[in-house]
């Protein structure tokens, strides 16, 4: 198990040499019995495990939490390469915490490559595709030109590094370097979908927005939000309606935890309800 980065020193001084290795040495004992381990995942006996069923309609999985920097597990980085999906780790600053996280990161040329480096070095040890960039915090005015040399330095280096490799920036922080979502690109936050591979935008959308997009940017870099709990957009099992309408955009959607079918209903057969999902009008659960 990859455990998620804390702090920016960690971040700093991780190197490949650090990882520990394991060797299993398996005795006659353990032969025709069943497995534990698959892929150096545990398998967790559970009555209702959440299980990911949509593998073959999406094209980029991220694995988001709120630690500075997550690493995707090997597991999902396996099953999504199998099924030719990209995987982005996320990188996430919040708050009063994130803004000075923010400060020291973007405090020189200097820590800017550094911390580059370090999350290249990253997805190339851990064999992911990229990250999510999330800051969720004000920008000093004086860090604002170095904010845009990290995104394109580390979009550039990402992708002489891995093959497809994407960053994609969370619509946050404007390019005055105030946190105010715009569920929406425009001239707020433009300079930052211009320096990465495209924009995760805010769930508060609506179809003039969507349309005022559209005339700014190429549409399939611009991944539309879809909140599955439904906090400022249409969700749950409607969220197959939100999909509609970014469709007629022909832009990208980001849909966001659609773990939501095991946490809302905890009780349920997640396979049954998984299909719901992504098929609601040929399933009724």
């Amino acid at each position: 198990m990859v455990i998620p980065i804390t702090e920016l020193d960690s971040l700093w001084d991780w190197n490949q040499n650090m990882v520990e290795s394991v060797v299993v040495k398996q005795d006659k004992l353990a032969e025709g019995k069943p497995e534990k381990w698959f892929r150096a995942c545990s398998i967790l006996i559970a009555p209702n495990p959440y299980v990911f069923l949509n593998w073959w309609n999406i094209d980029i999985f991220c694995y988001f939490s709120h630690n500075f920097i997550t690493i995707p597990p090997l597991g999902y980085i396996n099953i999504a390469h199998q099924h030719g999906c990209l995987v982005l780790g996320t990188f996430i600053t919040e708050w009063k915490g994130g803004a000075k996280l923010c400060d020291r990161i973007l405090a020189s040329e200097e820590t800017v490559k550094r911390t580059v480096d370090c999350l290249v070095s990253l997805a190339v040890h851990y064999k992911f595709d990229g990250w999510l960039i999330n800051v969720e915090n004000r920008i000093l005015a004086k860090h604002l030109d170095n904010l845009k040399m990290f995104l394109r330095l580390l979009t550039d280096n990402m992708r002489k590094a891995v093959r497809f490799s994407r960053v994609i920036w969370y619509d946050s922080v404007t390019v005055t370097g105030m946190l105010k979502w715009q569920n929406m690109l425009n001239e707020s936050n433009r300079d930052w979908y211009d320096s990465c591979d495209g924009i995760y935008l805010n769930y508060n959308w609506n179809d003039i927005m969507l349309l005022k997009s559209a005339e700014l940017g190429a549409i399939n870099r611009i991944f539309v939000g879809v909140d599955c709990f439904a906090r400022g957009c249409i969700g749950g099992w409607d969220c197959h309606r939100s999909f509609a309408k970014i469709n007629l955009m022909r832009m990208s959607v980001a849909l966001f935890a659609p773990g939501w079918i095991c946490e809302r209903f905890p009780n349920a057969n997640p396979i049954e309800h998984g299909l719901r999902f992504v098929c609601p009008k040929r399933l009724t659960v």
